[in-house]
């Protein structure tokens, strides 16, 4: 039935021509569930995610999929690569811009200067939700568009201009009188929290093949902040009406936790677990192996089915919900309905 209604609001919307029509509307959706068979932890779909869906508007520019990430029928996969995509939950801001494009030769060369205010949000283990308000993202990127190729490199900065969500940690630290508490106190404290990000990635779209490839990597200089290289390659093949397609992702961190030097006394034990969970909040070591395939089954409209095989030693991009997981590995089988019209 849901099928059939969009159909004939989208068969209604074209009926007429932008010139001709009073009113005219658009609108995208993604309808789908999600099955995973391991106790203990949760999947989900990007750090900001504590229970339930996300939605927002994606400006960032820092990855291929750009303000495309929220519409389902806009890419081949069920969801974007958690691994890649995952760890930056929010990727809108109120600010400006600045493009400048030209041709060079047969391609398109296109650049674009970006920065703003950029609210940010995450989801601890619990669902809790920890607010980072005041950041500031400035950025750069490169992109080439040259026939069926799409080609970005981009660089942001971001910003952390508050400490005030790590103050009640850091002021417990440094009444310890401990001096290497001190030191973890004063950082984490330290503003403004930079955060750099860099990307280099390549697309290919032609009328039977899809393939992407891309790098992406994370360099904080804040104990809290993620430390990731990241990365995926994704390759499709249609064959009328129906898209296999094949994905392999991946996160590894290289950060390391501070040590508190507290001794492993009960007055200090909420102390030295609170540092440890601000300090890995961010570390995602995460593989990702994915096979699906798309249906175009209607205009603007699509049925994806998709299974992954997830190994993991450590995530922010699952929750322990506090029931130790029986296993380091977990299945996710998922399906969605898109449309667009």
């Amino acid at each position: 039935m849901l099928c059939a209604l969009l159909r004939a609001a989208g068969g209604g919307a074209h009926a007429q021509t932008l010139d001709s029509a009073a009113l005219h509307g658009n609108a995208f959706g993604t309808l789908g569930g999600v099955y995973q068979n391991s106790r203990g932890v949760a999947f989900r779909r990007d750090t900001g995610q504590g229970r339930g869906a996300r939605a927002g508007r994606i400006d960032l520019n820092l990855y291929l999929l750009g303000d495309a990430l929220d519409v389902g029928y806009a890419y081949l996969t069920v969801r974007p690569p958690p691994e890649v995509y995952g760890i930056l939950a929010t990727a809108e801001f109120d600010g400006a811009d600045v493009t400048d494009s030209r041709a060079l030769g047969a391609a398109l060369m296109r650049l674009r200067a970006f920065g703003g205010p950029m609210p940010f949000q995450f989801a601890t283990a619990d669902g809790s939700i920890v607010n980072l308000s005041h950041n500031a993202v400035f950025g750069l990127s490169a992109d080439c568009l040259n026939g069926h190729w799409e080609t970005r490199l981009a660089v942001v900065r971001l910003s952390e201009l508050s400490a005030t969500p790590f103050a009640p940690l850091a002021a417990g630290l440094e009444a310890t009188a401990v001096p290497q508490a001190g030191m973890l106190a004063r950082s984490l404290l330290h503003t403004p929290q930079a955060t750099y990000a860099a990307e280099a990635g390549t697309h290919y779209t032609g009328s039977h093949l899809r393939a992407t490839a891309m790098l992406v990597r994370f360099d904080s200089h804040h104990p809290v902040g993620p430390n990731e290289n990241t990365g995926d390659v994704l390759l499709g093949g249609r064959v009328r009406n129906v898209t296999p397609f094949i994905v392999f992702s991946m996160s590894e961190n290289f950060g390391q936790a501070q040590p508190t030097d507290l001794p492993a006394l009960p007055v200090f034990a909420p102390l030295i677990a609170g540092a440890a969970q601000a300090q890995t909040s961010f570390q995602i070591t995460q593989r990702e192996l994915s096979l699906g395939a798309r249906y175009d089954f209607a205009p603007h409209m699509d049925c994806k089915v998709q299974l992954d095989q997830v190994w993991f030693a450590h995530s922010a991009l699952i929750f322990d919900t506090n029931v130790p997981p029986h296993r380091d590995s977990m299945t996710v089988a998922s399906l969605a309905i898109d449309f667009a019209f």
